[in-house]
Order: C-alpha cells, then sequence, then structure tokens
C-alpha cells in the first residue's frame, strides 16, 4: 500500500467519526428541545390548543342526566307508571269491549251445546247456565231426579233445557247419553226452507256444591257425612265426567270443573271434609288433563276465589248470616272466563277467578303452616275485637232507648 493510499485511508476514517459525533449531538438536542416543549415541562411555552369539537346528542344527554338525576329519576318514574296504567286501561278497555257470543248457523239458529252438571239448583251454577244461554248456546242442565227438572223447567228458557241423567244406574245413564249424541248428530231446521245445521258440543261444565260442607274437627264429622259429602261431591263428578268422556273427544270440546281454593289452599282447620273434596277433585284432574293430552279434549280447572253472586248474597241477608267485609270479584268475570275457556283453542289448565283466588293458591304452597295459622289466629282475633265493639255500640244504643222511655 502506497503512502498516498494510507492518507486517504485516515482521512475517510477521522472524516466518518466527525459525522458521527455531530449526529450524536443532533439527537441529543432534539431530545432535549423535546423535553422542554412537553406539556408536563414546568418550562412549556402555552400552545394555542384548537378548540374541541362539539359533544354528540348523546353526550350532551349523559351529561344532562348526570347533573340533574333527580329530575331524571321522577321522570322514568312518571313514564313508567303511565305506560303500564295506558297499557292495563287498553287491555280492559279491549277486553271489556270484546263480544262474547256464541256462534250461530247461516239461518240464525243456535248451533252450540254446553251441558251443566252437579249442584245445578245451586246459584253458581244456575248464575251460569243463565248467562251462557243469553249469550247464545243451548243449555242442557244434567238433572238426577224430578227435584232437579222442576227446577230447570222453572226457568223458563226456551234454550235451557232439562237431560235427565240417573248416575246410580250406569247402563240407564248410558242409554240417555245415547239419545242426547242423537240430538247433537241430527239435523236441524230452524224454519221452513232454511239450510239444515248440526249441533256441536261445546263443554261439560261440573259445578259440586261445597256450599253445605260440614264443618268441624275431625273427631266431630260423622262417618256417615263425609260418605255423603264424597259420594255427592267426588263420585258423582267423576262418574259425570266418565260418562261424558268419549262424547267429548269426539267434539273436541271442553271439560270445566269449578272448585273454591280459597279454604283448601290454606288447608284451614275446621273444613276437613272441604279440604278432602276439593284435593281429591284436584288429584283427579291433574291426572285427567294428563291421560286426555292430545285427544283432543282440553281440561279445564278454575279455581273460585271470593265472587260476588247476587242471589246467594241476598239469601244471606235473607237468611240474617254474616257475609264478608270484603268487596267480592264481580260474577261477570267468571261469566266471561268460562266463555274464553269454552271459545280458547288451547285454554290453559288452571284458571284463577275471583279475589283472592290466587293469592291465597300462592301462600298454601309456598308458607309454611305455622305462618298460616298466626295468620289466621291475628285474624281471628281481630274478628273478635269487632264483635265485641259492635255489641258494645248496641248495648250502649240500647240503654240510651231505656233511660229516654224513663
Amino acid at each position: 500500500m502506497t503512502d498516498a493510499q494510507r492518507f486517504i485511508d485516515s482521512a475517510r476514517h477521522h472524516l466518518n467519526d466527525v459525522a458521527a459525533d455531530i449526529e450524536r449531538h443532533f439527537d441529543n438536542v432534539a431530545s432535549q428541545l423535546k423535553d422542554f416543549l412537553s406539556s408536563e415541562s414546568p418550562f412549556a411555552p402555552r400552545l394555542i390548543k384548537p378548540p374541541p369539537p362539539p359533544p354528540t346528542a348523546y353526550q350532551a344527554a349523559v351529561r344532562w342526566i348526570s347533573k340533574h338525576r333527580a329530575i331524571t329519576a321522577a321522570v322514568i318514574a312518571f313514564a313508567i307508571t303511565g305506560s303500564v296504567g295506558s297499557a292495563v286501561y287498553y287491555y280492559q278497555r279491549r277486553h271489556h269491549s270484546k263480544k262474547r257470543r256464541a256462534r250461530r248457523s247461516a239461518s240464525g239458529a243456535r248451533t252450540e251445546v254446553v251441558v251443566v252438571a252437579g249442584a245445578i239448583s245451586g246459584p253458581l251454577a244456575a248464575s251460569v247456565a243463565l248467562e251462557l244461554e243469553r249469550r247464545g248456546y243451548i243449555v242442557y242442565m244434567a238433572t238426577g231426579g224430578a227435584h232437579d227438572e222442576h227446577f230447570v223447567r222453572s226457568v223458563q228458557r226456551i234454550d235451557v233445557l232439562p237431560l235427565q241423567l240417573d248416575l246410580t244406574d250406569p247402563y240407564a245413564a248410558q242409554e240417555q247419553l245415547v239419545r242426547f249424541q242423537d240430538v247433537l248428530e241430527k239435523e236441524h231446521v230452524a224454519f221452513e226452507e232454511a239450510e239444515p245445521h248440526k249441533l256441536h258440543l261445546r263443554g261439560l261444565i261440573c259445578v259440586p256444591d261445597l256450599s253445605n260442607a260440614p264443618v268441624g274437627s275431625i273427631d266431630t264429622v260423622s262417618s256417615e257425612e263425609w260418605s255423603d259429602a264424597l259420594n255427592a261431591k267426588v263420585l258423582n263428578t267423576i262418574a259425570t265426567t266418565q260418562l261424558f268422556l268419549p262424547l267429548l273427544k269426539q267434539h273436541a270440546a271442553k271439560l270445566l270443573l269449578m272448585t273454591p281454593s280459597v279454604t283448601s289452599s290454606l288447608l284451614l282447620p275446621g273444613h276437613s271434609v272441604e279440604n278432602t273434596v276439593n284435593s281429591a277433585l284436584n288429584a283427579y284432574m291433574s291426572t285427567l288433563a294428563v291421560e286426555t293430552k292430545g285427544t283432543g279434549l282440553s281440561v279445564t280447572q278454575l279455581k273460585l276465589g271470593n265472587i260476588d253472586i247476587p242471589a246467594l248474597s241476598a239469601r244471606h241477608r235473607r237468611d240474617g248470616n254474616a257475609t264478608s267485609q270484603a268487596k267480592g270479584t264481580p260474577v261477570r268475570k267468571l261469566h266471561d272466563s268460562v266463555f274464553d275457556v269454552l271459545a280458547a283453542q288451547r285454554p290453559a289448565r288452571t284458571w284463577y277467578v275471583g279475589r283472592g283466588s290466587f293469592v291465597y293458591d300462592v301462600i298454601g304452597a309456598v308458607a309454611p303452616a305455622s305462618a298460616i295459622s298466626w295468620m289466621m289466629e291475628l285474624g281471628a282475633r281481630r274478628h273478635e275485637h269487632k264483635v265485641e265493639e259492635q255489641a258494645a255500640i248496641e248495648g250502649s244504643t240500647a240503654w240510651e232507648r231505656v233511660e229516654k222511655e224513663l
């Protein structure tokens, strides 16, 4: 290597070192300037920043809500209350304005038939039968004797007819049901030149009589009373439904059973007969609903609460019996429920009708027996206190009359 070549390499090496030193120096200066101009530095100059973008409608609403929480809560509560009230009002208006009428033929004749069985001379069964007849059904009331048939005749309604069924004689009852089936399958003509039509069985309504159930402790109820209650209220209901089952399946009809639910749900002491009868009917209807599933027959149990039946209330006032101070549900609600079950394609298995029917059923299923006993004792004490106050008021009034006479 020549001397000139060595000189050139040495000069190149020194120039590279100088360039590297200059680059490191500028990097150090740039880093210091960056730190100096950062926002965290106290020596940083106040730079003019662009204004922030205006908030969106959602952000403005969130800020206003967080600032006025009390007003927002009041507005939300008012909106929820108003919405619920409007929905309930709309539902009730639509529910009550709904026309519940049975179907008729092209000539205007009645074509739908309902059978009412059980305690047909009682106020509940009679009220349901007369209301269904008013709404366009042909109502047959199953009679078991001359007394029941006389009661049906005394109603004096053209489309409320007696249906003789002797449940004590199965063969006779079967023959009577065959004659009834012939009436359904036969063609009927409303008037001359009218188009013939057939009748359709829409449902069987069973109304057991539980108003006359013996009351008292178990040791005071005789075996005869137990036998009479079970035969009249349980076995007759079972025999009636068994007799009608083939016909109900043929017409894809509805089977309705009405039972009171308040006493039996709470299993009140002193009502052993009524509790046993209701438990037996509940188990029977549940089993029947499972066995008839898929056959076209719909089984529905109407659990009744406190219902205001005018005829029954008038009878209690006439006899001087004390009535419940709580106002019962109007009987129209029961009539509408019965019609809705008959007209529905797939009615629910259980319907609650009347004041306290659903609440007491839930309490009896959830609350322990000790809590129910405590509630009943508390109610009994209040009732005794009111009776004592009423007696004291009547006594004071009597003494005032005596003093005036003296």
